[in-house]
C-alpha cells in the first residue's frame, strides 16, 4: 500500500508535532484538574441531593462526544490508514457504547431495577470495565508504530472500520453479558447506593490501567498533538475514578458529582480539539482553494494570453499562407502565360513578318493615297501585334534581355521623338534627364516599349490633354526604406507623371496584373504597365505606381547603376538606307517569310540564295559555293537548328559572318550566350539592313584581330 506524502500527513493532530503554546496550555488543563480534585478530594463522601436528570443528561452528552469523536477519527484513520488511529478509534466507540449500556442499567431511571440488569451490581460492574476498556485501548494504541513507518492497515478502509465497529459491538455485548447474565458470578461492589469494599481494589487496577497508558504516551517522542490531549484526559480519567470511586462513599455524594463532571471534560477535550482541528482544515482548505482559483484564474489568464498570441500567429501565418499561395497563382499564370506566349510567338511573328514585310515593301512602290493610307494602317497594325507579343513575353520573363550599358543623356533627343508619337497634339511631352544621371544597364530595346507603354497610358489618362513629363534622376536606395522588394544600392529612377484622370483606390494594387485594365473594351490589352513591371523586376530594378484620383498618376522605373562605361550608340534605325553587296545564304523554313526576306535583301543590295533546312545550307558551303554571310531562322525543322548551323559554320569556316533570327523568346538568351548576332521577327528593311552590316562588321574586325596576332 502506498504510503501518504508527508505533506498530506501533517495536516493531522496524530502526527503534527506539538508547538510550545499547546504543551503550555495542556499543562495548564492538567494544573487545573489536579487542583480542583484536591481541592474536592475531602468533600468527595458529602451527601448531596439527588437530583435524577444529571445522570440521563450526562451520560447523553457523554455518549454524544464520544461517538463525534470516533466519527472524526475514523474520517482520518480512512485518509492515514494508520493501526493507532484505527484503535483509537475503537476506543472512543466503546466508550459511548458502554456509556449507553451503563445509562440504560442504572436504577430508576429506565426501570426499577435497570434495563437491561441482572441485579443490583450490573450498574457498578458496566462502570468498572467501560473505564478499563478505554485505557486498555489507549495502551495498544501507544504502543503501535509512526503512522509514517509502515503502521498500515492492509485491508482498505471501509472493510477496516466495518471490522473494528464489530469487534467493539462484540466487546460490548460481551460486557453486558457478562454483566447481566453472568451477575451472580461477579463480586457485590454496592450495596444499594453505598459502595463497598471491593469496588476500591477493583477501580485501583483500573486507576492503573490509566496510569500505564498515561506513562506509554508520555514515552512516545515527539508528543504528537493529539497524544499530548490524549494525556489530558487520561490525567482528568484519573482525577474521575478517584473522586467518583476511590475516595467518595456511594451514589449522589459531592465525589460522585465531581467525577462524573471531570469524566464529561475528559471526554470533551479530544472533541474540542478535533473540532478545532476540523476549522483549522477547513480554513486552510478554503485559503487552498482560494490559491488554486488564483493559480487557476492566472492559469486561465495565462492561457488566454498564450491562445491570443497564438490565434494572432495563426492569423499572420494564414495571411502569409494566403499571400504565399497568391504569389503562387500568380507564378503559375506567370507560367502559363509564358508558355502560351513562347509556344505562339514563334509562329505569330513569322506571320507578322509577312505582313510587315510586304507592307514596307509596297510603300516603295508608287501606289495612290488611298493605298498608301491602307498600307501604312497595315504596318502600325503589324507593329502594334509585334509589341503585344513582346509585352506578353517580357511580363512572363520568356523574353530574354539583351543587357546594354546606356547613357540616356545621349539618347535624350531620341527618345523624345520617338515618345512623342505616342501621344497626342493636345498632350504636352517634357523629357527631363538630371545633368548628372548616371549610366543604367538594361535592355535599351526593352526600356524604349516600356517607357512607349507609359507614356501610351499616360496619353489614354488625359482625354482632354495635358501635361506628360518624362523625368530622370539618381537614388540610392537602402534594404529597410519600406520597398517591398527589398532593394539596396545606387538606381537611376525614370518617372514618366501626367495630369490625367488617376487609378482609383481600389485598383492600384491590381495596375501590374496581367489583363487587367481600366480602360474600356477594346482600348486597352491590360499587357502595358505588366510589361514595365516584368522588364523593371528582369533588370534587376522594379517599378512603382502612385496615384491620385483627378490629380493624376506617377510610374516609376528603378533601374540598375552601370558598374561599366556605356557602349558608343550606334548610327539611328531611321538613318539614310546605304546600298550593300554580297551574296547572302538565306536559310529559313517558312517559304512566305523567305519570299519577304529575299525581297528585303534584293532591297537593300544583296543577292540571296534560299534554302529551307540547316543540313542542305551545310552542305552548300563544304560543297565549295562562297557568301558573303549567312542568314538563317533559329527554329526550324529538319533535325537541326540555326544555332546548330551557326556553331558548325563557325567551326569550319570562323570568318564567314553569321546573322541569326528568330520569333522565339526563349531561343534569343542561349544564342547571344553562343556569342551570335540576332534580329527578332518581325523586322524591316531598315533593321535587317543595319544588322547585316553590324554583323559583316564585327567579323572583319575578329579577322584582322587574329592576323595581327599571327
Amino acid at each position: 500500500m502506498e504510503e501518504l506524502p508527508t505533506a498530506q500527513q501533517r495536516v493531522f493532530l496524530s502526527v503534527l508535532p506539538a508547538q510550545r503554546a499547546e504543551r503550555r496550555a495542556a499543562l495548564g488543563v492538567v494544573l487545573v484538574s489536579l487542583a480542583i480534585s484536591i481541592a474536592a478530594a475531602p468533600f468527595a463522601k458529602v451527601q448531596l441531593p439527588r437530583v435524577d436528570a444529571f445522570v440521563p443528561v450526562y451520560e447523553s452528552a457523554l455518549s454524544f462526544n464520544d461517538l463525534i469523536t470516533a466519527v472524526l477519527l475514523f474520517g482520518q484513520f480512512s485518509i492515514l490508514r494508520s493501526r493507532g488511529m484505527l484503535l483509537l478509534a475503537c476506543a472512543y466507540l466503546f466508550t459511548g457504547l458502554m456509556v449507553v449500556a451503563h445509562m440504560l442499567s442504572f436504577p430508576g431511571l429506565f426501570a426499577q431495577g435497570g434495563w437491561p440488569s441482572g441485579g443490583p451490581q450490573t450498574t457498578a460492574w458496566l462502570y468498572m470495565l467501560w473505564h478499563a476498556g478505554f485505557p486498555l485501548l489507549v495502551m495498544i494504541y501507544a504502543l503501535q508504530p509512526r503512522a509514517n513507518a509502515g503502521a498500515e492497515v492492509k485491508l482498505a478502509p471501509r472493510a477496516a472500520m466495518v471490522s473494528g465497529v464489530a469487534a467493539v459491538i462484540v466487546a460490548v455485548g460481551v460486557s453486558v453479558a457478562l454483566t447481566t447474565v453472568g451477575h451472580d458470578l461477579l463480586p457485590p461492589v454496592m450495596a444499594g447506593h453505598q459502595m463497598t469494599p471491593v469496588i476500591t481494589t477493583v477501580m485501583t487496577g483500573v486507576w492503573l490501567f490509566s496510569l500505564s497508558a498515561l506513562a506509554l504516551l508520555w514515552r512516545q517522542r515527539p508528543h504528537s498533538v493529539l497524544n499530548l490531549w490524549l494525556m489530558v484526559v487520561l490525567c482528568a480519567w484519573l482525577c474521575e475514578v478517584a473522586l467518583a470511586v476511590m475516595l467518595n462513599a456511594g451514589r449522589f455524594d459531592l465525589g460522585f458529582y465531581a467525577g462524573r463532571i471531570f469524566g464529561f471534560a475528559a471526554t470533551s477535550v479530544v472533541l474540542v480539539v478535533l473540532l478545532l482541528e476540523t476549522r483549522a482544515l477547513y480554513a486552510r482548505l478554503a485559503q487552498s482553494l482560494e490559491a488554486e482559483r488564483t493559480i487557476l484564474q492566472s492559469a486561465n489568464e495565462m492561457l488566454e494570453r498564450r491562445v491570443a498570441e497564438r490565434s494572432r500567429q495563426l492569423e499572420a501565418e494564414i495571411a502569409e499562407r494566403e499571400r504565399a499561395q497568391e504569389t503562387l497563382r500568380e507564378a503559375q499564370k506567370l507560367e502559363a502565360i509564358g508558355r502560351m506566349a513562347g509556344g505562339i510567338s514563334h509562329d505569330f511573328n513569322n506571320l507578322l513578318t509577312v505582313v510587315q514585310g510586304n507592307a514596307e515593301l509596297l510603300q516603295d512602290s508608287p501606289r495612290s493615297a488611298a493605298d498608301m493610307r491602307a498600307i501604312k494602317a497595315i504596318v502600325r497594325a503589324a507593329e502594334r501585334g509585334s509589341r503585344l507579343v513582346r509585352q506578353i513575353l517580357t511580363f512572363s520573363r520568356r523574353q530574354p534581355l539583351k543587357t546594354d550599358v546606356a547613357d540616356l543623356r545621349l539618347r535624350c533627343d531620341e527618345l523624345s521623338e520617338m515618345l512623342g508619337r505616342a501621344v497626342r497634339g493636345d498632350v504636352r511631352l517634357v523629357v527631363s534627364l538630371a545633368h548628372d544621371l548616371w549610366p543604367i544597364e538594361c535592355d535599351v530595346a526593352e526600356l524604349e516599349i516600356a517607357l512607349m507603354n507609359l507614356c501610351i497610358n499616360a496619353r489614354d489618362a488625359s482625354p482632354k490633354g495635358g501635361l506628360v513629363r518624362v523625368e530622370g534622376r539618381n537614388c540610392t536606395l537602402q534594404a529597410a526604406s519600406g520597398h517591398a522588394s527589398g532593394l539596396a544600392g545606387d538606381f537611376v529612377a525614370l518617372s514618366v507623371v501626367d495630369t490625367g484622370t488617376g487609378v482609383a483606390p481600389e485598383h492600384i494594387n491590381r495596375v501590374f496584373e496581367p489583363f487587367f485594365t481600366t480602360k474600356e473594351v477594346g482600348k486597352g490589352t491590360g499587357l502595358g504597365l505588366s510589361q514595365v513591371d516584368g522588364f523593371a523586376q528582369q533588370s534587376g530594378g522594379m517599378a512603382t505606381i502612385d496615384s491620385k484620383p483627378g490629380e493624376g498618376t506617377s510610374v516609376t522605373l528603378y533601374l540598375p547603376r552601370a558598374t561599366s562605361e556605356p557602349t558608343v550608340q550606334a548610327a539611328s534605325r531611321r538613318a539614310q538606307r546605304a546600298r550593300a553587296g554580297g551574296a547572302v545564304l538565306l536559310v529559313e523554313d517558312d517559304n512566305d517569310v523567305a519570299d519577304v526576306a529575299t525581297k528585303m535583301l534584293k532591297l537593300i543590295g544583296y543577292r540571296a540564295d534560299h534554302v529551307r533546312d540547316g543540313r542542305t545550307a551545310l552542305a552548300l558551303l563544304l560543297s565549295g559555293q562562297k557568301f558573303d554571310v549567312v542568314f538563317s531562322d533559329v527554329i526550324m525543322a529538319g533535325g537541326m537548328s540555326g544555332l546548330d548551323l551557326a556553331r558548325k559554320v563557325r567551326q569550319h569556316f570562323p570568318g564567314l559572318p553569321i546573322l541569326l533570327s528568330s520569333g522565339y523568346g526563349p531561343a534569343t538568351g542561349e544564342v547571344h550566350r553562343e556569342g551570335f548576332d540576332l534580329i527578332a521577327k518581325p523586322y524591316s528593311a531598315d533593321s535587317l539592313a543595319d544588322a547585316l552590316r553590324h554583323t559583316i562588321a564585327q567579323a572583319e574586325q575578329a579577322h584582322l584581330a587574329s592576323r595581327d596576332s599571327a
